[in-house]
C-alpha cells in the first residue's frame, strides 16, 4: 500500500486555510470598511457590502473552468502559486481602495486569477488516485474541516485586529483595516513559498500529455467546450448522481457565502435598522465563539454522526441545523429591541450561533467527501 504523502497533503489544506482566509477577510470589517472608508451610508452600505462579496465568487467562477484546463497543460503547481501570488497582492491592497469600484475590481481580480479552491480538489484527487476509500475519505473530509474552521477562525482573526494601527507607514497611518490584511497576506506569502518549496506536481509530465493524446479516447471525449457540453461529460463519465451532487456543491456554496455576508451584516447593522448593533471587535468574537463550537464538533462529534448515521443522513441533519440556526439569528433581533444590555444581545447570537456552526461544520465538508465518493477514480473532474 502506497505511503500517505502527509508533506503535500498538509501544504494543500494550508493553502485551502488561507485561500478561505483571502474569501473572508473582507466579510467581518465590510460594514465598517463601507462607510469608514468609502464614505457610504444608509441602504448602500448593504448593497456595497453584497457586491464586494460576491465579486471574488464572480471572478472565480468565470476563471475556473479555464484555470483548470491551464492545470492540465501546465501542471496544478504554476496555477496555485499563482493563485497565491495574486492574492498575497490582492489583500494588500484592499483596505487601500477608495472608492466602491476600486474594492469591487480588487476582489474581483483576486477571485479571477485564484483557482486554488479548484486546485486543491485536483491536486488531492490525483494524490490519492491509488489510495482505499477510507484513506481518500478522511483526507477530503479533512480538507472539508479545513475550509469551515479557516471561514470562522479567519473572521475572528481579521475583527479583533481591526483598528490596529501602523503610524510608521504613511500611507496607511490612519487606516484602522490595513493592519489585518496586512498580517493576513503575510500567512499567504509564507504559504506561497512552502509551496514553491515543498508541494510536489501531483500531476505528472506523462499524465499532462497523455490528455492531449487524440488516441487516449476517454480523456479525449471530455472536452466539453461550453457549459452543457461540460454538464454532459460529467454525466457521462460519474452518472447522473455525481451531476446531481456537483449542482447541489454548487447552490450549497453559493448559500453558505450568502449566510455569512448577512450573518455580518445583521450583526453590524443597529438597532434601528433591524441588527444587533455590534463593533467589528464583537463580531471577532462572535466568529471566534463560532469557531470553537465548530471545532468541538469536528473533533469529538462528527466522526460519530457519520457512522451512526451514515453520511447522506449526516449532511440532511447539518443542513437542517445551518436553516434552523440562521432563522432563530434574524428572529432573535426582536429580542434585542426588548433589552439594551450588551450581554443579553451577545447571549442571544451565541445561542443561534450553535446550530449554525454545526451545520457549516456537518454541510459543505460531508458533501464534498460525497462528490468525491461519486467522483470516478481514473478520470480527473474539476469539481468547482
Amino acid at each position: 500500500m502506497q505511503a500517505t504523502p502527509w508533506l503535500a497533503v498538509t501544504i494543500l489544506l494550508l493553502i485551502a486555510i488561507f485561500d478561505v482566509c483571502v474569501l473572508m477577510i473582507p466579510i467581518p470589517i465590510a460594514p465598517e470598511f463601507v462607510e469608514g472608508r468609502l464614505k457610504l451610508s444608509g441602504p448602500h452600505v448593504g448593497v456595497a457590502v453584497g457586491l464586494i462579496s460576491s465579486a471574488y465568487h464572480l471572478g472565480n467562477s468565470i476563471s475556473s473552468a479555464m484555470m483548470g484546463d491551464i492545470s492540465d497543460v501546465h501542471g496544478r503547481k504554476p496555477v496555485i502559486l499563482l493563485g497565491m501570488l495574486t492574492s498575497c497582492v490582492s489583500v494588500v491592497l484592499f483596505p487601500l481602495s477608495t472608492t466602491l469600484w476600486m474594492a469591487v475590481g480588487n476582489r474581483f481580480l483576486c477571485g479571477f486569477f485564484n483557482a486554488n479552491i479548484t486546485m486543491t480538489k485536483s491536486s488531492l484527487s490525483d494524490l490519492s488516485r491509488t489510495w482505499d476509500a477510507d484513506r481518500r475519505n478522511m483526507v477530503f473530509g479533512y480538507l472539508g474541516a479545513a475550509w469551515g474552521l479557516a471561514r470562522f477562525f479567519s473572521s475572528a482573526f481579521v475583527g479583533f485586529t481591526s483598528g490596529i494601527m501602523l503610524p510608521f507607514l504613511p500611507f496607511a497611518a490612519d487606516n484602522p483595516f490595513f493592519f489585518p490584511c496586512f498580517a493576513s497576506s503575510c500567512f499567504v506569502l509564507l504559504t506561497t513559498i512552502a509551496a514553491a518549496l515543498f508541494l510536489p506536481e501531483t500531476l505528472p509530465l506523462r499524465s499532462r500529455e497523455n490528455r492531449t493524446n487524440a488516441s487516449d479516447a476517454q480523456i479525449t471525449r471530455f472536452r466539453g467546450t461550453t457549459m452543457l457540453g461540460r454538464l454532459r461529460d460529467l454525466k457521462h463519465f460519474g452518472g447522473s448522481a455525481l451531476l446531481k451532487l456537483l449542482v447541489l456543491h454548487m447552490f450549497h456554496q453559493g448559500l453558505n457565502g450568502g449566510i455569512v455576508t448577512c450573518f455580518v451584516l445583521l450583526l453590524a447593522l443597529s438597532d434601528g435598522e433591524g441588527g444587533y448593533g455590534m463593533s467589528a471587535n464583537e463580531v471577532g468574537l462572535v466568529f471566534s465563539f463560532y469557531g470553537v463550537v465548530g471545532l468541538f464538533f469536528q473533533v469529538f462529534c462528527y466522526g460519530p454522526l457519520c457512522k451512526t448515521f451514515g453520511i447522506r443522513k449526516s449532511y440532511a441533519v447539518g443542513t437542517f441545523l445551518l436553516a434552523v440556526g440562521s432563522i432563530c439569528l434574524v428572529l432573535g433581533t426582536e429580542l434585542v429591541t426588548v433589552s439594551n444590555v450588551n450581554a443579553v444581545r451577545m447571549g442571544i447570537v451565541m445561542a443561534c450561533t450553535i446550530p449554525q456552526a454545526i451545520g457549516f461544520m456537518c454541510g459543505l465538508p460531508v458533501l464534498i467527501v460525497l462528490i468525491a465518493n461519486a467522483s470516478p477514480h481514473d478520470v480527473s473532474i474539476r469539481r468547482t
